[in-house]
């Protein structure tokens, strides 16, 4: 059985500027990953992602990858250290990354983690479950040389999602699985 389609309104504002210079397509983006995200969801990688449920994601923004999330049926739990952001797609709790206690049974979910801020390796230091999902560039503008170090010499990529692109971005969505031994 297919799924249902998913409400998804900043796929349908990238389809509709995909044809026009990339010029424009960078400036329209510039307002739309504020009150969206920085990357693009598409309904592939969101049923992929809900398949690793129970999730807990951290720096959740908006809310608006969890909001689909939901959509598709997925279970999770949304952290960031601005839970009031406006809009807000889903409910966001407020909580500094020493606060969390993360069941083992949750995979950690990181959208687009700052750049060169060590919030994305602190959030993969603490964690101790055996999933991860990183969506962002491999080395690109998103987390820190140190997030991906860790996950070089601790976990091994499962699995992968090409994302649409604004101009100049290469977005993916990465599945790992913590090494063992």
């Amino acid at each position: 059985m297919k799924p249902t389609p998913l409400l998804n309104p900043y796929f349908d504002l990238f389809q509709l500027l995909k044809n026009h210079p990339p010029d424009l397509q960078l400036q329209v983006r510039k307002k739309l990953i504020y009150p969206y995200s920085w990357a693009i969801p598409t309904s592939e990688a969101i049923f992929q992602i809900k398949e690793y449920t129970p999730l807990i994601e951290i720096g959740a923004g908006t809310g608006y990858w969890a909001w689909l999330l939901k959509q598709a049926g997925a279970r999770i739990h949304c952290f960031d250290h601005e839970p009031n952001t406006s809009p807000r797609w889903v409910e966001i709790k407020s909580s500094q990354l020493s606060d969390l206690a993360v069941d083992r049974d949750h995979t950690l979910l990181l959208c687009w983690p700052p750049f060169n801020t060590g919030m994305a390796t602190q959030s993969l230091s603490r964690f101790t479950g055996s999933q991860l999902i990183y969506i962002g560039e491999w080395r690109g503008r998103t987390a820190d040389p140190g997030f991906h170090d860790l996950l070089d010499w601790k976990w091994d990529l499962i699995d992968q999602v090409a994302l649409p692109n604004w101009p100049g971005f290469r977005d993916r969505v990465f599945f790992f699985k913590r090494r063992t031994g």
